[in-house]
């Protein structure tokens, strides 16, 4: 079967998912920035939605996730978004993360039925489950464990970024629900250029791999200040 973007083997595709287990299962820490004012070399297209997370606000409520299982009524065994923690007291940290909507988004590269999707007129990756075999590629290939598989209904189902809320002219489900306004979106050039903002933190997968359109305020920065 041919396909448009470079394809990765199976092989290629463990390696990859391999890089984030260890950093998506304890939690994320905060690290390192990438490039100077958080700029990143990747390619974007000419509009790309990404998400811009801010640690020094979010206080662990899980709001968002709440939200976006109760609008995208989650098959059993799936999470599309997860808050994640690490650390205690003061220097607890925590890290709210989907899809992200990459540029390069390996799980379009290895599906065999061409179930995954990005859109042109905004960069968001878009599953479907009717063309979903369940094979578990996608699982393995993307280094943030973004796809979900549900043994309920033996498929995939992932984030869509609200696409169709967006649509409508309201917020996704996720940033219209956080309380403190930790989580927020928009075009990814300009997210880019929040002050302190940045693509990695510790333990997170080199965003140059897939091309994330996730960017974070630090909560390091925010205690530096």
């Amino acid at each position: 079967m041919s396909h448009r973007g470079p394809v990765l083997k199976r092989r290629t595709a463990l390696k990859l998912g391999a890089l984030a287990s260890l950093g998506l299962s304890i939690g994320i820490a905060p690290g390192f920035a990438l490039g100077a004012g958080g700029q990143s070399s990747m390619p974007l297209q000419k509009k790309q939605l990404g998400f811009l997370y801010d640690q020094s606000k979010c206080i662990g409520c899980r709001s968002c996730e709440s939200a976006c299982k109760v609008a995208n009524k989650w098959e059993q065994g799936a999470q599309w978004r997860r808050v994640l923690s690490s650390g205690d007291g003061p220097n607890k940290v925590y890290l709210s993360i989907s899809c992200n909507h990459c540029a390069r988004p390996a799980c379009v590269s290895v599906c065999p039925v061409s179930a995954y999707q990005k859109r042109p007129e905004d960069g968001i990756v878009v599953h479907s489950p009717e063309k979903c075999v369940g094979c578990g590629y996608c699982l393995y290939a993307c280094p943030y464990h973004a796809p979900q598989y549900s043994t309920q209904t033996e498929r995939i189902s992932k984030c869509h970024f609200c696409y169709k809320l967006q649509q409508a002219g309201k917020t996704p489900a996720c940033v219209a629900a956080c309380p403190v306004k930790a989580l927020t979106y928009g075009d990814l050039n300009e997210l880019l250029q929040t002050p302190g903002a940045v693509q990695q933190v510790n333990r997170l997968p080199d965003p140059t791999l897939t091309g994330s359109s996730l960017v974070i305020i630090p909560k390091t920065k925010a205690l530096g200040k």
